[in-house]
């Protein structure tokens, strides 16, 4: 379970502007998409090709603060607080799913008027990014991955049953239902087939750390799965691509949008 609190952690690191400012908390670039069970709050970046950016579980926009100034040269950035996490709202009352996730990515893509768009997800990010691809082929252009997974066994078995321990003693702790539900997503999510991940159109980089939560292998038949994927291991990195190996993945991001 360590790892997995490393995990939630890690997504929730807040990194300040140069300017004073702190993503995800800055009204100048801060709007909400108002939708019947929850408020979405997102900022927009940069102009250009847009590109969405969705964070980890219990994180928020800022976990791509360091990637933030460097593709908002190249693309528009939309970063999003996913439903009930960071500055969004969520008053729904079903189980949280991957698929509401990328349901909720589409209609703030239709609010902006935007036909096709680039998403690079972290975690679960990534598994919401996948999930996208697969409902809206038409909507997607190219995805980027970092640490996803297309089932919950894609953490280790030890991880998964460590991660029901620890919502059992939520209940027992009358923890809030939002953070009940979190964990719960993890445990239960995704559900993503073999025949899913053959018939994405879009293309995919599928990116992981070294030392990633996300068991290898199923990194890797992530990417052998996808049609034409890329794979790329980020050599010494953990779960936290994003954070740790920053440039370089921004770096590979722009290549990847712009000449693949």
């Amino acid at each position: 379970m360590k790892r997995i609190i490393g995990l939630v952690v890690l997504c929730i690191c807040t990194f300040s502007l140069a300017q004073n400012q702190n993503f995800g908390k800055n009204p100048a670039a801060g709007k909400i998409l108002h939708l019947k069970d929850a408020d979405i709050y997102y900022e927009t970046y940069g102009k250009g090709e847009p590109l969405f950016l969705l964070h980890g579980n219990g994180g928020s926009i800022d976990a791509f603060a360091k990637e933030i100034p460097i593709l908002s040269k190249h693309f528009k950035i939309i970063a999003m607080d996913t439903r009930g996490q960071g500055k969004s709202t969520d008053t729904s009352k079903d189980p949280l799913t991957y698929r509401k996730f990328a349901d909720d990515v589409k209609l703030l893509a239709d609010k902006l008027k935007l036909k096709k768009i680039n998403i690079l997800g972290w975690s679960d990010g990534g598994n919401t990014a996948l999930e996208f691809a697969i409902k809206y082929p038409g909507r997607t252009n190219k995805i980027i991955t970092s640490g996803a997974n297309v089932f919950p066994a894609g953490v280790g078995e030890n991880e998964v049953e460590a991660m029901k321990r620890d919502v059992a003693e939520k209940v027992a702790q009358q923890k809030p239902q939002s953070e009940i539900r979190l964990v719960q997503l993890m445990i239960d999510e995704p559900n993503i087939t073999k025949q899913q991940l053959n018939n994405i159109k879009a293309k995919v980089l599928v990116v992981a750390g070294e030392n990633d939560l996300i068991l290898r292998s199923h990194t890797e038949y992530i990417a052998k799965e996808i049609p034409g994927s890329k794979l790329k291991i980020y050599k010494g990195a953990s779960h936290g691509v994003p954070i740790e190996r920053a440039e370089e993945l921004s770096k590979d991001v722009v290549e990847f949008i712009k000449t693949h």
